[in-house]
C-alpha cells in the first residue's frame, strides 16, 4: 500500500470525489468491510445528490463489499477493475448488486 495514501484517508476522500448531479434521485447505503493491515469497517451513504462516509456498520445497508484493504486499495486507485475483482473473488458483494455498478457514475474516475 502507498505511504502517501492510506485506505482511511481514500474512505474519507470519497465525498470530495462524489458527483452530486449524477446521484440526484438516489437513496443507498453501502457497507465496506476490509480486511488485513489498514482495513476496518466503513459505509457510504448517498441520499439525493449528498454524500457521506462514517466508520463502523450500518443495519440499514443494502449491499455490503468485502475484500482486503490492499485490494480495494488497488481498485480506489484504477489498478484492480471492478468487474475482475469480483470474478476473481476479491470482491465479494452481498445484497443489491445493482448499487456498485450504479456506483460507478456518483464518484470521479
Amino acid at each position: 500500500m502507498s505511504e502517501q495514501m492510506t485506505v482511511k484517508q481514500l474512505m474519507e476522500n470519497m465525498p470530495r470525489a462524489f458527483q452530486p448531479q449524477n446521484a440526484q434521485n438516489d437513496y443507498a447505503i453501502i457497507q465496506y468491510k476490509l480486511a488485513g493491515q489498514g482495513g476496518g469497517e466503513w459505509y457510504l451513504t448517498v441520499n439525493k445528490g449528498t454524500c457521506a462516509i462514517a466508520e463502523g456498520v450500518s443495519e440499514a445497508a443494502q449491499v455490503t463489499m468485502a475484500m482486503t484493504a490492499q485490494d480495494y486499495f488497488d481498485l480506489a486507485t484504477g489498478k484492480l477493475n471492478g468487474m475482475n475483482a469480483v470474478m476473481s473473488g476479491k470482491l465479494k458483494v452481498t445484497g443489491n448488486m445493482s448499487l456498485p455498478m450504479k456506483m460507478q457514475s456518483w464518484f470521479k474516475q
